[in-house]
């Protein structure tokens, strides 16, 4: 079921449906695929793929029909807001990114939450052929028909990324159209920094062999410096960040770089295959 007394919202991203859908769960513990197919004016198939989301995130449990809240899931959502209001915005990021892509296109792409959720909207008739050290990243794009390949290294990071310099030599045999990365610190002075070594020369070298760079990056990476640098701000092409975030990124980069913000209306409706130059 869905909340009684409310009417049919404007067309949602993805990333503002599925905050909808968590919150219903957490108040309700059960929705259903027709409700929210009606509720928000699109397909069953594409509620489907917004539970399906939730449900690779861990917040939510699929059943027949609809889907039931995962226990663990919904406390999270319950007692670490921030934590759910995180995974919103960078749901927001990488669904905006994608549909950004130029079809055809060479892309890098680097390890990491937020471009995880950017690999899940990349469509097998956009064409591209993307390069990732992510390992994680390269499986379910190879599942799902999309030309990739995986460099190869060593595993040595939480989130999977293949390093060293079998992965290094392996990025820096391609020339990319665009370089998509994260990174755990945007500043004016550091530029992009990362807290281990491996990730920063991971997202260096694919900066250096791409002719454009975006950064994917919610609102917590703005101002942030870590260890390891990356990337010269004015080497990046944009950030892509949210509504809350682009304030916080344009004064960080002062003009050296595009700051986009991901939930404004006019991008909603963005061709896939707009450029940013």
């Amino acid at each position: 079921m869905t909340p009684e007394g409310q009417g049919t919202p404007r067309k949602l991203l993805a990333g503002e449906r599925q905050q909808k859908i968590l919150e219903w769960v957490a108040s309700e513990e059960a929705i259903d695929f027709a409700s929210l197919a009606s509720f928000f004016g699109v397909s069953v198939m594409t509620v489907r793929r917004d539970v399906r989301q939730l449900v690779d995130q861990g917040y939510i449990t699929m059943t027949r029909g609809g889907a039931t809240a995962n226990l663990s899931g919904s406390l999270d959502i319950l007692v670490n807001p921030r934590a759910f209001d995180a995974s919103v915005a960078k749901a927001q990021i990488g669904e905006f990114a994608a549909r950004m892509m130029t079809r055809g296109d060479v892309v890098y792409v680097g390890t990491g939450s937020t471009t995880a959720r950017f690999i899940q909207y990349i469509k097998p008739d956009q064409e591209l052929t993307v390069i990732t050290p992510s390992l994680p990243h390269a499986s379910q794009l190879a599942s799902r028909g999309i030309r990739v390949f995986s460099t190869g290294g060593l595993v040595a990071t939480d989130d999977l990324a293949q390093t060293g310099s079998l992965a290094l030599s392996a990025l820096l045999k391609f020339n990319a159209d665009l370089a998509v990365i994260g990174a755990q610190g945007v500043s004016r002075h550091s530029g992009l920094s990362e807290d281990e070594h491996e990730l920063a020369d991971l997202n260096r070298a694919m900066v250096e062999h791409s002719d454009k760079t975006w950064v994917l990056a919610d609102p917590s990476k703005a101002g942030r410096k870590l260890s390891y640098h990356a990337a010269d701000i004015e080497e990046v092409t944009a950030i892509v960040t949210t509504h809350d975030g682009a304030a916080l990124f344009e004064r960080e980069v002062q003009g050296s770089c595009q700051v986009l913000s991901a939930d404004k209306p006019s991008f909603a409706t963005s061709s896939s295959d707009k450029p940013v130059n």
